[in-house]
């Protein structure tokens, strides 16, 4: 049964999407937890585009521009800046 206005994702997207998670998983948490905000951000960017343009669309271009920012602007900007103020517990 298939239901012609349904949403559907390719298998590549879904490969795609865990290993970025995968690869921020083998650095920190904060990574993980930004990477994936960063995936779910994207979808909703696809998500408001299709409902203007009423065809199909690839669901990979915005998911990755925004997943690889977050991964590399939290691993790279936030993550030095909290750490070692959460190891001396100064947060303001």
């Amino acid at each position: 049964m298939d239901i012609p206005d349904s949403i559907k994702l390719g298998l590549g997207d879904f490969i795609f999407y865990s290993m970025l998670v995968g690869r921020a998983a083998m650095y920190d948490y904060m990574t993980v937890f930004s990477s994936y905000l960063g995936i779910i951000a994207g979808l909703g960017i696809t998500l408001l585009c299709l409902t203007f343009y009423q065809k199909a669309l690839p669901a990979l271009p915005f998911s990755i521009a925004l997943g690889v920012a977050f991964y590399f602007l939290t691993r790279l900007v936030l993550e030095p800046f909290l750490v070692p103020l959460a190891s001396s517990l100064t947060y303001f």
